[in-house]
């Protein structure tokens, strides 16, 4: 018996991927499976850069006409990805967010929960794929981070990471040297064409009462999230492999929501079968 069967959703990039001069901005994305529930379980070491290609490589069905492969994911703009990630947990696990946080103050825990919907996602759509900042003597050319970028900058220093980062993205042969302001210049423009997915909560401490902003990272939360759901994955397989008799490969390959739906239905089943 082969499961092997994935519902497409459609969502637009906020930025989106310019390809022989034109622009891809409509992403196909299918649900995680329990084969990338499983990858991400006995990954969960690796930086989330890689974590996140894989995943897209995965899990994007196509932008615009286009196939993806691992080299189209790795070309797509951090937040573009941020974004994908994003509405796949939306598709996978739901809209709702439960976390737990510590108060910056007394130190003590504290829950956290709100929705997906109210992320704030600042849609840049890319007409260039290449940029430009006039400064007083000299014009600098640039494109945005890629995830590529991010991964390619993982092996070196954190303190080293934005200065090489910012060197991968300008465009220019020559001499790439530049003085602090024009490097705040530059980010300054880079921040104003890229795309942005930025969430801060807005907190207070239940214990202390201390208010605080705090930046949330939707990608690097799913992630661990999923890691987290190792021994849970496990439990499921058997459970459906026990009553069902399907084998393993056949049970990671339904998605999730699927998977969950037949859990349910098995275990109102034995609830049914125990009253009787």
């Amino acid at each position: 018996m082969n499961f092997e069967r994935h519902t497409n959703y459609a969502f637009t990039l906020p930025g989106g991927f310019i390809y022989a001069d034109q622009l891809l901005h409509t992403a196909r994305l299918r649900p995680l499976s329990g084969c990338e529930e499983e990858w991400l379980s006995l990954h969960r070491s690796l930086p989330a850069a890689a974590r996140v290609s894989w995943l897209l490589n995965s899990c994007l069905m196509a932008l615009g006409d286009r196939e993806v492969n691992e080299q189209v994911v790795r070309c797509l703009l951090v937040a573009d990805r941020d974004y994908l990630v994003l509405e796949l947990r939306r598709l996978s696990v739901g809209d709702r967010v439960h976390a737990v946080t510590h108060c910056r103050a007394c130190n003590k825990k504290m829950d956290i929960d709100f929705h997906l919907n109210e992320v704030p996602v600042e849609r840049q759509p890319q007409c260039v794929s290449a940029y430009r900042v006039e400064l007083s003597e000299r014009v600098i050319r640039f494109r945005l981070p890629t995830g590529g970028d991010q991964e390619a900058i993982l092996d070196i220093s954190e303190d080293e990471m934005a200065e090489e980062l910012l060197s991968r993205c300008l465009l220019d042969d020559g001499d790439k040297s530049l003085s602090a302001e024009e490097k705040r210049a530059v980010i300054a423009e880079m921040e104003r064409c890229a795309p942005q997915l930025d969430l801060e909560l807005d907190l207070t401490c239940p214990e202390c009462r201390e208010h605080f902003l705090l930046p949330f990272d939707t990608t690097a939360f799913f992630l661990d999230e999923m890691a987290s759901k190792g021994d849970e994955l496990l439990r499921e397989i058997h459970a459906l492999a026990f009553h069902y008799h399907w084998s393993e490969t056949e049970i990671l390959q339904l998605e999730r929501h699927r998977r969950k739906t037949y859990l349910q239905l098995l275990n109102e089943s034995l609830r049914q079968d125990w009253v009787n």
